[in-house]
């Protein structure tokens, strides 16, 4: 992996007229002989065969798998098997990382990362190196609904990238997208950024829901249409809501999809309503401590990573898994997992009115009309009992109108806080995860 970032700087620092050629390169060439080798699959059928080939495997190379897991595993015996063996999260993994790293896995054969993001503390894993075609063989299968091609299809994308000082948006020839620097880009130079793009024949838009949707409100705020065919979300939780915008705006297909950087879960939602595809050739999710609806935390276990085969692995999100006859991306009948009501990290997180009092998130969501007038609001606590709110007006809503509606709705939520809502005028005034998130609760309180 060291080599291919290597191959990626170098192209960068070429000039346009060397690297576009590059773009055609067959994806079975680029991302390697697992890509070519991995065929994603949806079908429930194939569940038990590769959860007993990742349990074999960990219990043969791992320390935690030779203390949990059984020695002898009947493949028909597998679901009742891993739902006896306990559930990891991700303070245990920081904690001692080499009991679930495999004794195979070295500097040559895998590479590490870290997870985390908007609300997650950073823990570094290791990742098998045929993890990253595997991973391009089914990010690629779910843009192919779009009809996304990547050697015909240039992509706008909205992510965490930082360029250089002044340089707002960058080619790349490996992937065939133009990436936007979000950490640069504000009002005053939006319609430079539209001036670099215009000739470019973009035709999807990938990244972040929140960066994409403030790309919505300023092209509205500048009076402009940007009509793609296509638009990914990932890496964040988007609402249906905000997907039909989107849809209606650009005039396209939204696709989204469920994953973690530990490669547990993967799944797809192709119809823009909440519904996610579980990936039976990726990962096996399963649900615990459900509520009353089947809703309980996404516990997941990974297929697809050898060098540190995480089982039981708690995510921190939320969910609800049924299961449905549809026709599945292989071809045939049969039967599917989907994951619904999904809620990701916010909820999970709290503020605090004192040291010993604390409220969830998900008790201060907003409802209501208020949703559609604002682009975005982040919530900031540095002292118990205090919070500043900073909020972004849609362009139709006047700022005093926004501050007495938000300071009704959350004076109603977090009775007994000091409250101070500030309007503010674009998103530079937001604070960002490292990887370039708007996140919704800066938690400066060490609890």
């Amino acid at each position: 992996m060291a080599l291919m970032q290597n191959i990626k700087n170098i192209y960068r620092s070429l000039p346009s007229w060397v690297t576009s050629p590059v773009k055609y390169i067959p994806d079975g060439l680029l991302f390697g002989k697992s890509f070519r080798r991995c065929e994603p699959k949806t079908d429930l059928g194939c569940l038990d065969k590769n959860i007993k080939q990742t349990l074999d495997y960990a219990r043969e190379h791992t320390i935690w798998g030779r203390e949990h897991i059984p020695s002898t595993i009947d493949v028909k015996d597998t679901l009742k098997i891993i739902a006896d063996l306990p559930c990891v999260d991700t303070a245990e993994v920081a904690a001692e990382p080499q009991k679930f790293i495999s004794d195979e896995a070295n500097d040559l054969n895998s590479y590490t990362t870290t997870t985390g993001g908007s609300g997650r503390n950073p823990t570094t894993i290791r990742l098998d190196n045929t993890s990253y075609g595997i991973e391009w063989a089914h990010m690629l299968k779910i843009w192919s609904f779009g009809g996304y091609v990547r050697r015909k299809d240039v992509k706008l994308t909205f992510r965490g990238y930082h360029l250089q000082p002044g340089e707002l948006v960058r080619r790349d020839p490996i992937y065939n997208e133009l990436s936007v620097d979000p950490f640069q880009l504000n009002d005053t130079n939006f319609l430079n950024l539209m001036g670099r793009i215009a000739d470019c024949h973009v035709t999807c838009l990938h990244g972040y829901p929140s960066l994409i949707a403030m790309f919505m409100t300023r092209l509205k705020a500048n009076g402009l249409k940007f009509p793609v065919r296509e638009i990914m979300l990932g890496s964040e939780g988007a609402s249906v809501e905000l997907k039909r915008e989107l849809s209606e705006f650009f005039g396209a297909k939204v696709i989204s999809w469920y994953g973690l950087s530990e490669k547990v879960v993967l799944a797809y939602d192709e119809n823009a309503n909440g519904s996610f595809v579980n990936f039976t050739s990726y990962g096996y999710p399963r649900i615990v401590d459900a509520d009353a609806n089947g809703i309980g935390e996404i516990v997941g276990t990974t297929f697809v990573n050898k060098a540190m085969p995480l089982i039981n692995y708690r995510t921190g999100d939320y969910g609800r898994i049924v299961t449905q006859r549809r026709r599945c991306i292989e071809g045939v009948g049969g039967e599917v997992w989907v994951i619904d009501h999904l809620q990701g990290r916010w909820g999970k997180d709290f503020v605090y009115k004192t040291q010993s009092e604390r409220i969830p998130t998900s008790a201060i969501n907003l409802h209501g009309e208020i949703q559609q007038k604002i682009v975005f609001y982040q919530m900031v606590q540095n002292e118990y009992g205090k919070i500043l709110v900073k909020v972004l007006p849609k362009t139709d809503f006047s700022g005093d109108e926004i501050y007495k509606e938000m300071m009704a709705e959350l004076a109603e939520r977090l009775k007994g806080f000091d409250i101070v809502c500030r309007i503010v005028h674009d998103d530079t005034e937001f604070e960002r995860s490292a990887r370039g998130k708007l996140i919704m609760l800066v938690q400066n309180l060490k609890a």
